[in-house]
Parts: structure tokens; sequence; C-alpha cells
């Protein structure tokens, strides 16, 4: 019909009141009587059995005063930095009670697929490592906490849902009706404790956005942060709880745990970056989060190298994979090319496919009655090779070994830190070897055994198909790597906003 610009559904108009009617709206450039139209330029009363209603909209044009300000911002403008080609404000949702906001634009979508790609990865896998009825609707509870963290405005308040995503974890980590372990109790206690730190330095530098304000309480503010931080990110010597919940829960959910945790902190962190303008300028702040994170990495090589069970090693391997997050960002600060803004996202996919690997592998030989101490597993590799083949792998990954997912990510992060800081380029080559040489006492430990042992193959035909998809994804993720970085190199990622 000509004035018609569009159509769509909706609640029909009458006398100026919206009824419960839902009916086809014709959006028109201008709303003329029906006296003043020719009969095929009316729109009809009913399309089908639908009433139907007529809305003036005007003209309608993509793109229309797309460089002007908006207070308050509409769906459909940009929110994102100028320098990146997305970042549009689709939806926010509001607290009823709190008023609280959230917000999710285009900029987010990439660390939400990454998410629920991560998650429904490991709920298909969760009847095989049994970690108890409570991990797959708990887990899901998790995932959409942590989804909120990443929505939420104030960005502050992150924190707190943060520290709910926690509680709501310590169920399937400690089962209903089993005393709970040193490792649960010391998990929730050091994010219990980080947390406030985070909201104190937060209120704190409230206000000083743009500049760095009362030197005083900026630095007081900033200590308390990095404290905060560093007790969320298990820095050392805050590191305890990760290798004890490793040990103590079922290695499945505990990955789990492993896995989006640390990431949803990382993100708030990346958030007080965003925001602290001045931080991220700051001439030491690029220096402390690589230091820092060679300090992780160095630290958790070392232990991965004399750890007698493969459980805490699994956490060591985690600490050393955080390390490396903190020299990406680092690196991201100095402006060292757009493809460090990249490669933390891309990143979080090989640790996922690792510490899933490696978490079902020892689910599988838990599922056995058998003990994750080296002691234990004598001579099983024969015994079960599926489970040792994508053990070892998965370590390999961790450790950053060539034609392996993690490798093009490490070798870059290494390239860069020998332009900027050599010495935390050897100490992050010296922690990935102590990480491998963990895996090569494990891998020796694990074949020992006569000639007369056989090769058997034991594990249930479900197992092994899940542990070679994971496998099959650390491989082509290794030798055709642009497959994931390519994928988000033109993404608006979290990091986008870091280089002003």
């Amino acid at each position: 019909k000509p004035n018609v610009v569009g159509v769509g559904i909706g609640y029909k108009n009458e006398a100026d009141q919206k009824t419960s009617e839902l009916s086809i709206i014709a959006l028109v450039r201008e709303k003329i009587p029906a006296a003043g139209l020719p009969a095929g330029a009316l729109v009809p009363r009913e399309v089908e059995g639908v009433r139907t209603d007529v809305m003036q909209v005007g003209d309608i044009r993509s793109l229309q005063a797309r460089s002007d300000r908006w207070r308050p911002a509409p769906g459909g403008v940009s929110i994102g930095h100028y320098k990146i080609t997305a970042g549009t404000f689709g939806t926010v949702v509001r607290d009823k009670k709190t008023g609280r906001r959230l917000i999710l634009s285009a900029g987010d979508r990439p660390s939400l697929v990454i998410i629920y790609l991560i998650a429904a990865l490991w709920f298909g896998a969760a009847p095989i490592a049994r970690p108890g009825r409570l991990f797959v609707p708990l887990g899901l509870g998790m995932v959409a906490l942590l989804t909120a963290a990443i929505a939420v405005e104030p960005f502050l308040f992150a924190a707190v849902i943060i520290e709910i995503a926690v509680i709501v974890s310590v169920p399937f980590l400690s089962p209903p009706g089993k005393p709970a372990g040193r490792g649960v109790l010391r998990y929730l206690t050091f994010q219990t404790i980080g947390v406030p730190f985070i909201l104190i330095s937060g209120f704190m530098l409230a206000g000083f956005e743009v500049g760095p304000g009362d030197q005083d309480i900026v630095v007081i503010a900033t200590a308390i942060m990095a404290i905060g931080f560093g007790i969320l990110l298990a820095v050392f010597p805050f590191h305890s709880w990760i290798p004890m919940l490793a040990q103590d829960s079922n290695p499945y959910s505990t990955a789990f745990v492993f896995l989006l945790l640390p990431g949803a902190v990382t993100l708030l962190g990346l958030g007080f970056l965003e925001r602290f303008v001045w931080l991220q300028n700051a001439p030491n702040t690029s220096l402390l989060l690589q230091g820092v994170g060679a300090l992780m990495i160095l630290t958790a090589g070392i232990w991965a190298s004399v750890e007698r069970n493969l459980a805490r090693m699994m956490g060591f391997a985690l600490i050393l994979d955080i390390g490396f997050s903190f020299m990406i960002i680092g690196l991201a600060i100095l402006g060292e090319g757009e493809a460090f803004r990249s490669l933390f996202l891309a990143s979080l996919v090989p640790r996922s496919l690792s510490l899933g690997v490696w978490a079902l592998a020892l689910s599988g030989l838990r599922s056995q009655g058998i003990g994750l101490n080296l002691k234990d597993l004598n001579g099983l590799g024969r015994t079960y090779p599926i489970i040792l083949l994508s053990m070892i792998l998965a370590i390999f990954c961790l450790a950053g070994i060539p034609l392996l997912a993690s490798f093009p990510m490490r070798l870059a992060v290494v390239e860069g830190l020998a332009l900027t800081a050599p010495q935390n380029a050897l100490l992050a080559i010296l922690g990935s070897i102590g990480l491998l040489v963990g895996a090569i006492r494990t891998l020796s430990i694990m074949v020992t055994g006569t000639d007369d042992d056989k090769w058997l193959v034991n594990e249930s035909r479900m197992l092994v198909v899940f542990l070679m998809i994971g496998v099959t994804g650390l491989l082509l993720l290794g030798l055709f790597p642009n497959l994931l970085i390519s994928s988000l190199a033109n993404i608006p990622a979290v990091l986008s906003q870091l280089n002003p």
C-alpha cells in the first residue's frame, strides 16, 4: 500500500488507549483519514481474521543521525568505542525492586557466544563425567549470573553477582549430605574476602574516572583493588584454594568453575581499566600486570613439575594459564597491536577444551575407583590408553606445545614480551617447561609395565567419543589457528576499549 513504510505486531489502540488485543500494525508516513484516501490505499480492517491498526511513524531511514548524542540512549544506537564498527545498544532490563540496570550490546556478543558455547559442551558431557545431579541446573544458574555480571550497570555491581555465582557453585562442588572439604571452604572464604576489596576500591575511586584526583586516596584505593583481584584470581600467595579445591571435589565440576570464574573476574578487572582511563595509561600498570603474570606462570610451573596428584596439577595449570591472561592484557595496554585484543577471548577456547578433556579423563579414572595420585596410576596407561592420550595432550596444550590450540597464542605473547620485557618472556618459557615436565612424569609412570602387559581399550564408548572430540578440537585449532583468531579479529571484544 502507498504510504505504508513497515508492518509489525502489537496491541491495538482504540481511542488512544492500548487494548489487550493483538493486531497487525501498519506503519505509515502520515495518518490520513479514510475519506481522504482512494480505496486501493486503505489498510484492510482485518487480515485473515486478525484485526489491523495504523500507526504514524514518518520516514524510516537506516543509520539516520548516526553521529548524534542521545540522552537517554534508545535501543539501536552505538555505545561502542569510536574506533570500532560495532557496539550497538541492544536491550536494557531493570530490576523492579532495586532499579539496577542490565545492558547488553553487540559488543558483548563475543563473550556471550563463547560462554554459552562452552557451557553447552560441558553440560553435554556431564552424564559421562557424573559430577552429580545438581551440576547442570546450578551450572546453568552460574552461567546466567556471570552473564548478568557482564551486563550490569554500574559495572561495579558485577562483583556482587560474581559472589552470588560462587555461592551457587558450592552445592555441586560439595554435594548435600557430605561434609565440605577444606578446598571448598577455602574457595568460598577467599572469594568472599576478595569481593569487599573490589567494592571498597570502586567506591573510593568513584568520580575519578577522568583524572586520578586526590593522590593519597588513589594510591590506597589502587592497592586495595590490587589485593582484591589478587585474591580472586589466585595470585601468589593467594593461590592455595585452587589446588585444594581440585583435589577435594569432582574434577569435572571443579574444572567448570575454574573455567568460568577466573574469566568473569578478569572481565570485571577490564571494566576497571576501561572506566578509569588514567589507570590503564599509568606507566607502571602494564609492567605490573606482566610481572604478576610472570610470577604466576613461574610458580605454577614449578609446583606442577613436582606435583604427585593429577587433580592438583590441573589446578596449577589453570594458575599458569591465568598468568598468561595477565600478560596478554598488559601487552594490550601497551598498544602492541590489534591482535592482543582478540588473543584474550581466543585464549579462553583452548583453556576450555584443555580443562574439559583433562577433567573428563580424570572423571573416567575416578569412575573406575582409581585414585588420582601418581602412585595409583602406575602402568594404567596400558589399560586406559585413550584417557592417557587425551590427558597428556590436554596438559601439552596448556604448556603451549606446538601443533596444539594454545601454541599460537603463547607464541604471540612470548614474542610481544621479548620486545618489551625479555626477562618476563624467559620466566614464561620456564614456567611452561615446568608444566611440561609434570606431563612427561605422568606419561612415564602411566606407561610403565612389562612387555607381557597388553594394551587394552577399557574406556566406555561415549567417554572415548567425547575425549576424541576434545582432542580433535585441540589439534584443529593448533594446526589452523586462523579458524579461531580470524573469527574474533573484527569483533569488538571486551578489550576493544583498552586503547583510547
